[in-house]
């Protein structure tokens, strides 16, 4: 799954190791030169780095132990808990990111200080556009690859941590941009409001980008169904898999960074003994699975003629 010189294929872990490495490189970078420069713009992009490079700590974390197999204590294994960590990130991007920003945008209004060596400021907010940038190119790929568009992605509301990572990192390059054109600004004009305007721009779309992620990250947590477009393709696989008469419930939840999780209801055929239910099942499951790849486990409740009989399928 990692990207070599043989394959364009890009990994979860790869997505997230750069982002956080880029996120690390700008909090370093912008502090040296917030230092010099006294800007707050630069002051913003360290506070967004200091943010994100958090944030990506976090999902990093969270990938790994969501990855854990299932133990006694939980059974279905901790696919959920990535959605924790998820929400975790969303705050940190609200705490240090914007409040942060925020503050020394109204400092900057309030105590305005001059930028001194300007060109330094510019060219180190320049390659935040570019290291950000980056970083952007690597997340769109992997969530193109995986599910044929970006529209596609978002509405799917699987892969968070890979979509939080690439709003953050989209945020970055956009608050450099409009830092950059501020700084510019400035140099032409000798006006201290861009410098401020522009940290203010910063905190103002750090603010919308966490309030989005804990969003998702509550849905996902709550157990967030699919689209409804997928649960009618489930619902008409078991429809169309003969045996089957009626589908008097179902439910098809992320179950896990990308997995999934099916409980149906079904009515069978009449005149179906065990080990002609027991192949259904079979067919049922590779069925579904051909239409959702993803899809974690199954579980069946099936009603036959004899009465309701509970049987579950868990998928492997």
């Amino acid at each position: 799954m990692l990207v070599t010189t043989m394959s364009s294929e890009v990994s979860s872990r790869r997505v997230l190791l750069v982002s956080f490495l880029v996120d690390v490189f700008d909090v370093v970078s912008n502090l040296v030169v917030m230092l010099i420069t006294g800007s707050a713009v630069v002051f913003a992009e360290m506070a967004q780095g200091l943010a994100d490079s958090t944030g990506s700590a976090l999902l990093v974390i969270g990938d790994r132990r969501s990855r854990r197999p299932a133990d006694a204590r939980h059974p279905f294994g901790y696919a959920r808990e990535a959605f924790f960590w998820a929400l975790l990130s969303a705050v940190a991007m609200l705490i240090f990111g914007a409040g942060l920003s925020a503050w020394r945008a109204y400092e900057q209004f309030i105590n305005p200080q001059a930028i001194e060596h300007t060109w330094l400021a510019m060219g180190v907010v320049a390659l935040a556009v570019l290291t950000n940038g980056y970083s952007v190119s690597l997340s769109l790929k992997k969530l193109v690859r995986e599910h044929g568009s970006l529209r596609r992605a978002f509405r799917w509301m699987s892969e968070p941590l890979i979509k939080s990572a690439l709003l953050r990192d989209a945020i970055g390059t956009f608050t450099s941009v409009v830092g950059l054109l501020a700084l510019i600004l400035y140099q032409l004009f000798d006006l201290i409001f861009f410098d401020a305007f522009g940290a203010l721009v910063a905190a103002v779309m750090m603010t919308a980008a966490s309030l989005i992620l804990m969003t998702q990250a509550r849905e996902l947590i709550a157990g967030r169904a699919l689209p409804e477009d997928k649960v009618a393709l489930v619902r008409r696989t078991f429809l169309s898999t003969p045996g089957v008469d009626a589908v008097n419930g179902l439910a098809a939840v992320h179950a896990g960074v990308s997995s999934i999780l099916i409980d149906v209801d079904l009515d069978l055929a009449e005149g179906l003994d065990t080990q002609q239910i027991e192949a259904l099942l079979d067919i049922l499951e590779e069925r579904v699975r051909e239409s959702l790849p993803n899809t974690e486990r199954i579980r069946v409740e099936l009603n036959s003629p004899g009465g309701p009989r509970p049987l579950r399928r868990k998928g492997s």
